[in-house]
């Protein structure tokens, strides 16, 4: 199993390039409501939040299968933070 620091690391690299999206994507897009991408961003920041809160609180280490499923529940649920980006594509 990967290291549960490179996870971390990752999950920000991640959510910080989505921010950085959501801004440039307003920047080249003057149309688009500013509330609309500030709401998006706190979106994927609260999603992030979480998701770090799921990782530092496993639950019982002992179970190989609980552990596993838990990582892959992780891994889908940071897809709502791609979803959320997906918002300012659709209120064009």
């Amino acid at each position: 199993m990967a290291s549960i620091k490179n996870l971390k690391k990752n999950l920000n690299y991640l959510t910080n390039e989505l921010i950085t999206e959501c801004f440039t994507y307003q920047f080249f897009h003057v149309d688009i409501n500013p509330k609309l991408v500030n709401e998006v961003a706190a979106t994927i920041l609260s999603n992030r939040n979480d998701l770090l809160n799921r990782i530092n609180n496993i639950g019982d280490k002992n179970d190989p299968k609980g552990v596993k499923e838990h990582f892959k529940k992780i891994k889908v649920d940071f897809e709502k933070s791609i979803e959320a980006l997906e918002k300012l594509k659709k209120k064009k």
